[in-house]
């Protein structure tokens, strides 16, 4: 009787497979949606038309977010500038760079800039009134703040918009997998700093 152990053939040891181009390609999609949802909060947020209005609207009025996650292994850094570039008594001419690097070397980046009517723009406008699941009343550091939580297709996003001036001074962003504190880094607005 032959033996069937001798003529089995072990098998080969799993060989260490480099990471998916596909779960980075994920994860870079995932990160930019996230990076949209942002700017479109950031700019509704702006130009919400809140009492203290004149505090931000001047020429060269900026703040920079900034943020950084990790991905299926990947990091991600994300950071957000919007900047009044000019007004009138009806509008603002608005700009939002945003800028996404990682640590396999991709990086995208954006700038937007667009004349936006003051008095139709508002920050619970951002997204239908469907989307937008609860607010409240909330402290970051020594600001009292509205918090708006809102719900999409992508990203479920927490606003954190300062009660004084009506600007947005954080946002946390979670999305299957994802979550990201998104902080003010940098302002020249003097109710901000």
């Amino acid at each position: 009787m032959e033996n069937n152990a001798a003529n089995t053939i072990s098998p080969t040891p799993p060989e260490a497979k480099p990471r998916s181009r596909t779960k980075l390609l994920i994860a870079v999609a995932a990160m930019a949606i996230v990076g949209l949802v942002v700017g479109a909060i950031l700019v509704s947020g702006l130009l919400s038309r809140p009492t203290g209005q004149d505090a931000w609207l001047f020429k060269g009025a900026y703040a920079k977010y900034e943020g950084s996650t990790s991905v299926m292994g990947y990091s991600f850094d994300f950071s957000v500038k919007l900047e009044v570039l000019d007004f009138n008594s009806t509008h603002a001419y608005m700009s939002t760079s945003f800028k996404m690097g990682s640590s396999v070397g991709q990086s995208v980046e954006e700038t937007n800039s667009t004349w936006v009517e003051l008095s139709k723009v508002g920050f619970v406008n951002a997204f239908s009134e469907s989307n937008m699941t609860r607010s409240y009343e909330a402290t970051v550091g020594s600001r009292n703040c509205v918090v708006y939580e809102y719900t999409t297709d992508g990203p479920t996003m927490t606003v954190y918009v300062d009660k004084a001036i009506g600007w947005p001074v954080k946002m946390s962003v979670s999305m299957t997998g994802i979550s990201m504190d998104i902080n003010l880094a940098d302002t020249n607005i003097p109710g901000l700093k």
